[in-house]
């Protein structure tokens, strides 16, 4: 009976470490492609709309100067692009994207691209002083090599040995 038990508990633990990884960008597109080739002739041009709530301080960005970003989003994927305000007071608006479905989400693609670049614009990723870092690396290496020599600082190795406190 005991054996049995165990041989199940292993068993589910092997099937759930065994999960698949999720599936990488390049898969999901490759994905996408073959599901949209799939799709009834005909389908993919009728017109579709999706919908996408951001905040509205980010929508400026979206836009670009001009319009400029937004016209040319438009341009590429023949889709219309535009934003409504999201209803009920709140710091968001809606995003509502109109044409093939293909086009549709690459123009949702194109945009959600701009909206993270606009935060890297506005909160730079840090970069590293790579000079205090190699001085930081010195230090400890100084460290480490002093720790391996025994303290290193010249002085009487501490601990038992020869001293008054053992007489």
């Amino acid at each position: 009976g005991g054996e049995r038990r165990r041989s199940r508990s292993r068993g589910r633990r092997r099937s759930r470490s065994r999960e698949r990884e999720p599936p990488t960008s390049a898969a999901m597109l490759q994905a996408l492609g073959a599901t949209a080739a799939e799709f009834p002739a005909g389908s993919l041009e009728i017109e579709y709309t999706i919908t996408c709530d951001l905040p509205r301080v980010k929508v400026s960005a979206l836009i670009g100067k001009s319009g400029e970003h937004i016209k040319a989003v438009r341009r590429i994927t023949n889709t219309q692009v535009h934003f409504d305000d999201a209803g009920g007071g709140t710091e968001m608006q809606t995003m509502s994207i109109k044409g093939p479905l293909v086009g549709t989400y690459r123009a949702h693609a194109l945009m959600m691209r701009r909206y993270h670049e606009d935060d890297l614009e506005k909160n730079p990723p840090p970069q590293a002083d790579v000079g205090a870092l190699q001085e930081q690396l010195a230090q400890l290496q100084k460290q480490l090599d002093m720790a391996q020599r025994g303290g290193g600082g010249g002085g009487p190795p501490k601990g038992k040995g020869k001293g008054k406190k053992g007489r």
